[in-house]
């Protein structure tokens, strides 16, 4: 593996584990037995690293989107959507996209751009998921898919972080609270 996907690999656990404010590039240099300047190299600035951590997020949502378009419309993929997060919650992290919307209001606007389109892309693709299960006919709800989309988001999202103290259980209970808001007659 080339030094710069090994950054960005190194990169998205510390993001989640503790936020792009919350590592350095000595963090970073510590974690892969390098020097800052190999850092630097391929990562001048760490706003740098950020676009390059977007970039590669809006990749994953987009295959994720693929994946969820292979399961059937409704429940099925609603909870596939849910469980695109599971290893977020068995290793105590955040999803990579929310850590960084919590430091954005710090960063340069190019990368504050950068995360708001990551966030943008996760919502449409919840609610293309929400759109597609009614349309199905399996999920029913009123109002509008892109409106629920923020509830599911924020609930799916607010309990990866709620997740990381005791019990341990939010996200499954939100699963479960999830599928029953669909299951109502």
């Amino acid at each position: 593996m080339s030094t710069y996907d090994s950054l960005l690999d190194l990169a998205d656990i510390l993001i989640q584990e503790n936020g792009f404010q919350g590592f350095s590039y000595a963090d970073l240099a510590a974690g892969l037995g390098i020097r800052k300047a190999s850092i630097h190299y391929h990562f001048p600035t760490k706003t740098e690293l950020g676009l390059a951590y977007c970039e590669r997020k809006e990749t994953r949502l987009l295959q994720m989107e693929e994946k969820l378009l292979s399961v059937p419309a409704g429940k099925d993929r609603l909870d596939a959507y849910i469980d695109a997060f599971a290893y977020c919650a068995q290793k105590g992290q955040m999803c990579g996209v929310h850590a960084m919307l919590s430091d954005s209001n710090l960063f340069e606007s190019i990368l504050q751009d950068a995360v708001s389109q990551l966030a943008h892309t996760d919502l449409r693709i919840i609610a293309d998921v929400l759109r597609t299960g009614r349309e199905s006919g399996e999920l029913k709800f009123t109002g509008e898919p892109a409106d629920l989309a923020i509830i599911i988001n924020c609930a799916v999202k607010g309990a990866l972080m709620l997740n990381r103290v005791p019990p341990h259980n939010a996200c499954e209970r939100m699963k479960l609270a999830v599928q029953k808001m669909f299951s109502c007659p």
